[in-house]
């Protein structure tokens, strides 16, 4: 029995794969370095809770997480994670003024710096895909 995968893991492994894997390539989740003692738990863990317990809830759609979490991520003035969710909600579906139009309503609630970042990095997302569809 010990060879038996968690749910919560299993289930945070599939959403991973829809939200990092490009309509049109191999998945490419996010890669944060942290120390090897605590990797493989972390990671379990991560997995299990943020996408097997609350991404893989059914009450929101995915393209709806990804919205939120853009806006709380450019909030938090987080852009190494803005970046990566930013990337997953396009392979998602959604689109790029989607996300712009995110980011410009969070700017009433945190603040115009907070959103001159997010922009910065939709931006530079939105540059490297253009560069990689050349």
């Amino acid at each position: 029995m010990a060879d038996e995968i968690d749910p919560r893991l299993a289930r945070g492994m599939t959403t991973a794969l829809k939200l990092f894997t490009p309509k049109s390539g191999a998945p490419n989740p996010p890669s944060f370095k942290y120390p090897k003692e605590i990797a493989e738990a972390w990671n379990q863990l991560s997995i299990s809770t943020v996408m097997g317990d609350v991404w893989g809830r059914e009450e929101l759609d995915p393209k709806n997480r990804a919205m939120i979490t853009i806006g709380v991520l450019t909030a938090l003035d987080k852009p190494a994670q803005l970046r990566q969710y930013i990337t997953g909600g396009l392979n998602l579906g959604l689109t790029r003024e989607e996300i712009c139009e995110t980011i410009l309503h969070v700017s009433v609630y945190a603040g115009f710096p907070a959103a001159i970042q997010g922009f910065q990095v939709a931006n530079e997302v939105f540059d490297a895909q253009d560069e990689a569809a050349k």
